[in-house]
């Protein structure tokens, strides 16, 4: 019996060429060819997969590698049975649709660590997100990324950006509609509020703000269920909120999130010399608050570096 080449090379060596392979070529090129190349393909583990299409799940091997795959990305909208990748870390839906987001929210993945979530409309996203609060079906989840930004460049470099902040117990939700507004009063009876799931492992809350939207009492309660934030920022370049909105968020940090050490903003206000340099008296963390005076001194821009 003639051995390839390839046979020749030990197990540990013919591993590290296969780690060059995509998951679904290696087993349609290799897999069945003889007992010893099968081993050593079976004994590929913490797999990566990109789905792109539905019909990429008809493989004939898929049923063999799917419980190795600990990083799913799906490319396209339609059903997928994520029961099927019950042990997966990462999860990354690039054009989630309704049904996608409907079957997350049923299955439960234990070992989830980092939950991405691509552009969606407003409605969806609005109905995803609350969801998510709600949800106690990823008890290992660290990191929640919500895109809703409709420039691909931007998209691409906040990819590379949270990529490399795996380690963070972050929610970072990108361009959605939570504006400050300054009328509301924060002493409303908090048994409204709907706090049945606490997400205490969250560590780190970014949220860009644009457009009129819910109102700061929607940030309370989100800041009630994530009691454990250390970084907590929040950004909108085309508001202009009173120096009393700013007097609201303090009051809510300084109630809500004991183990605050950074906060971080880029925010536009209308507010006088002396509220300007009254600024840090209002919460500990905003010591590093800057400011920049636009539009001829109308406007205030708060920000942070």
């Amino acid at each position: 019996m003639i051995r390839s080449t390839l046979e020749l090379f030990p197990d540990e060596l013919i591993l590290d060429i296969f780690e060059y392979f995509d998951i679904r070529d290696l087993y349609q090129s290799f897999y069945g060819l003889n007992s010893r190349l099968n081993a050593i393909i079976r004994s590929r583990k913490k797999l990566s997969l990109k789905l792109s299409t539905p019909d990429e799940m008809n493989d004939p091997y898929f049923n063999l590698y799917t419980r190795h795959i600990v990083n799913l990305i799906i490319d396209h909208s339609s059903f997928i049975d994520f029961q099927l990748f019950s042990y997966l870390h990462s999860l990354i839906l690039y054009s989630p649709s309704k049904d996608q987001l409907e079957q997350i929210y049923l299955c439960k993945l234990p070992y989830l660590i980092h939950l991405e979530f691509g552009i969606m409309s407003d409605t969806l996203f609005y109905r995803n997100f609350y969801e998510f609060l709600h949800c106690e079906r990823f008890p290992s989840l660290q990191t929640c990324i919500f895109h809703h930004e409709d420039n691909p460049v931007s998209l691409n470099r906040y990819r590379q950006i949270w990529s490399n902040t795996s380690t963070l117990r972050t929610v970072w939700l990108s361009s959605i509609d939570l504006s400050l507004c300054s009328d509301i009063d924060l002493h409303t009876d908090e048994k409204s509020l709907s706090i049945d799931v606490m997400h205490l492992s969250l560590k780190r809350f970014d949220i860009c703000c644009v457009s009129a939207g819910p109102s700061i009492l929607d940030i309370d309660h989100l800041l009630v269920q994530t009691p454990n934030l250390e970084r907590f920022k929040i950004a909108s370049s085309e508001i202009c909120h009173s120096y009393e909105c700013l007097q609201q968020l303090a009051s809510i940090l300084q109630r809500r999130l004991i183990h605050l050490h950074r906060f971080d903003c880029e925010l536009q206000f209308v507010m006088s010399t002396e509220e300007i340099h009254n600024i840090h008296q209002l919460h500990p963390c905003f010591n590093r608050i800057q400011y920049e005076l636009k539009y001829g001194g109308r406007c205030v821009r708060l920000y942070t570096e």
